[in-house]
Formats: C-alpha cells, structure tokens, sequence
C-alpha cells in the first residue's frame, strides 16, 4: 500500500484517537514512561539480574532538564516465573510532615514517619505508576528501578505524531532512565530519603571489520531537574498538596549554585578527599555521590561513619575483552558485584571539614589506585 493511501488513514484514526489525551499530556509533557504490565506481581523480592534481563531491559530514555514528570506507558521485557512477590502492607496514609531538602545540585526528602512505612509508600508508588524494581533490599533501605523509557523523547513532528497515534511501537526513544532510592532513619523516628538519576543514550558508532554501524549504548549526565521531579511526584503521593509541592521543588531550585566544597588531597603514603562541610552534611553528600556513581552500598554505620560498598573497577582487568555494557559497573549482575572486593567509605570529622578514606573490607586503610579512583569518582560528584 503506498504512502499517500496510508496517510489520510492514519490522520483519521489519530484525530480520533489522539485529540482526548491532549489535555492531560501539557502539564507533564517532558516524562511519559512506558508503563510495565508486570509491576504488579514485581513487589517486594528483588529479580535475579541475569544477563538476559539486562540486555530485554535495554529496548529501554532522556530528560529534558527542566521538564516537569508523568509516567505514562513503560514496556517491561522480562522472562516469566518470576519469585513469589508479597504486596505492600503498611502504606502511610496521607502526610503532611514532608519537608524537601536541599545541599548545592543534592536534593532529600525528610519525612516523618518510620522508615519501614515509607518503604511500603514507595513500593505502592512504583507499581501504581508501572514500574519494575531490579533491586529491593528493605534491610538496607535500597530500591532501583529497571531502565525506563521515555516516551517524550521520542522526536515531534506531524508525520511522527500521526503515525505514532496508530502504531506507537515503530518508534523508540534512544535514552533509557534508571532511579536509585535509598533510605535512611532521621533523628525522632523519620526517614531520609534519598533519590539519584542515572542514564544512557543510544549512539550509532562506526562498525569494525566492515560491518558498517551499530548502535551503543553509553552513559549520560545525572539529571538534576529529573530529580527534583520525582521528588516532587513522590510528596505529592505521599499527600503533599500538588501546589506546596511544586513550591517547595522551585524555592529550593533557586538558590544559585554550590560552592567547590571539596578537594583531594594525595602525599606520597595516603589518599584522602577532604570535604568542606561538617560530619552530618559530609555524610549525606557522601551517600548520594555513592548512589549516584553506582557502588553497591551493601550495610553502613551512621554512627561510626561508615560505608560498606562494592565497586566493579572497570580498570581492574584490563586484558579481558568485553562489550561496552559489561564495562559499566551497573549494568553488572548481582553475581558478578559478589565476586568483587568490599570497601569500607570511612568519614572522620576534622578541623576544619570532613575527611573521607578508603578502606579494606578488614579495615585497612586502603592507598592504591583503585582507592584513588573510587575517591576521585566521589569528588566529581560531591564538588
């Protein structure tokens, strides 16, 4: 059938189809996400992390930086037979005692209520909007979502909107989202929660050995406006009024920029990243460049200033030939995250600041090169 026959076809069908939903799309226009039909049975009991899921969880989007967030349609590719889930029990009802947060481009939640009722909320909050966890740990407080599509990034214009209003799988967007939720107990039985955005976009790069292009997939920037949205959707689930919400998310954005607040600091026998902030705040800042960079945070000690993490140094082996994806240490399975060293992240309050070490998993003070990069990795994020 040629193309002229096809077109008026499809215009007919998309002004029936499409003029409906116009309304709800303005507001939230930046972020529709693909909604997964499985999120439903995906709560509480994390899914293995085969590399078979990874690579299905790639037909996976970007954010414009200042867009405002809906989730709409996300597509989930996962095997059948997954582990028995249980449902959330627990939700908090409506609360008001939210209170948003804000350290330089950081950004948490303080919330008052205890930490395993929030843990209920946010479980209730990604499956109400389609959702899948790959990563569920309640003992540690941590959740991360599969890679999400964003179906606002896919291009605008006349013939792509037609056509997308009939057959919306021909086209995909080439950037995947992926949020990372950690929580913390506060002080008065609350809960700090923490929220960090990773993506990847999808380049086309030339072939080797004449095999013309192929397409991959590397990592993009954190979106910071990104964060602030889903912040801001999750007080507003939570029972946060829609306007003191979106309030809170642009006063907090309008503060100007931090300032350099750390630095690192390197003598022939030790490494150390000093961070111009005192314990409680250091900390913090620590937590979240650790999420943000992807280390496995495995247990901590608030009160001892301690991180017990994994980190997949891509440097480690450099002798083994592998794709781009399994360089990236998380697009890596639990499995492979086992088999690597633990660190301790120790902080120690100095005069003036904070100090932060890296550590072996039996507590000794750990100088080598990868300790240097974990250490320059965290500067990056913290500065």
């Amino acid at each position: 059938m040629k193309l002229p026959i096809v077109l008026p076809l499809i215009l007919f069908l998309t002004g029936c189809n499409l003029m409906p939903e116009m309304d709800s799309l303005v507001e939230d226009r930046k972020v529709e996400y693909k909604k997964s039909r499985d999120a439903q049975k995906d709560l509480e009991v994390p899914p293995d992390l085969t590399r078979d899921r990874i690579d299905n969880a790639l037909v996976v989007p970007d954010i414009g930086a200042s867009g405002s967030a809906t989730f709409s349609e996300y597509s989930s590719e996962r095997h059948s037979g997954s582990r028995p889930t249980g449902t959330a029990t627990g939700v908090l009802t409506k609360v008001e005692a939210i209170d948003l947060q804000r350290n330089g481009d950081k950004r948490w939640l303080v919330i008052k209520a205890p930490p395993a009722q929030v843990w209920s909320s946010l479980i209730a909050f990604w499956q109400e909007n389609g959702v899948l966890l790959l990563e569920q740990d309640p003992e540690v407080g941590l959740m991360r979502t599969s890679w999400l599509e964003n179906r606002a990034d896919i291009k605008s214009d006349f013939i792509t909107d037609a056509i997308r209003g009939v057959f919306d799988g021909l086209y995909s967007a080439d950037t995947r989202d992926q949020f990372r939720v950690r929580l913390e107990e506060g002080p008065d039985n609350s809960t700090e929660l923490y929220l960090t955005h990773r993506g990847m976009q999808e380049k086309i790069m030339a072939g080797s050995n004449n095999q013309g292009e192929q397409s991959v997939w590397v990592p993009r920037p954190t979106d910071h406006g990104l964060e602030a949205v889903m912040l801001r959707r999750i007080m507003i689930y939570l029972g946060v009024n829609e306007k003191r919400a979106t309030a809170e998310v642009q006063k907090k954005g309008s503060q100007g920029a931090a300032r350099s607040r750390s630095q690192l600091l390197r003598n022939s026998n030790e490494v150390a990243l000093r961070i111009d902030e005192d314990l409680e705040r250091s900390w913090r800042l620590t937590g979240v460049a650790l999420d943000r960079v992807g280390f496995a945070v495995e247990d901590r000690d608030r009160n001892q200033g301690v991180y017990f993490v994994r980190y997949n140094d891509p440097y480690a082996d450099q002798e083994k030939k592998e794709g781009l994806l399994s360089k990236l240490a998380f697009w890596s399975d639990d499995s492979q995250l086992n088999k690597t060293s633990q660190y301790q992240v120790r902080l120690s309050p100095r005069n003036p600041g904070t100090e932060v070490s890296v550590h072996s998993e039996q507590g000794q003070r750990d100088n080598s090169a990868t300790a240097v990069r974990i250490l320059t990795l965290l500067h990056e994020q913290i500065r």
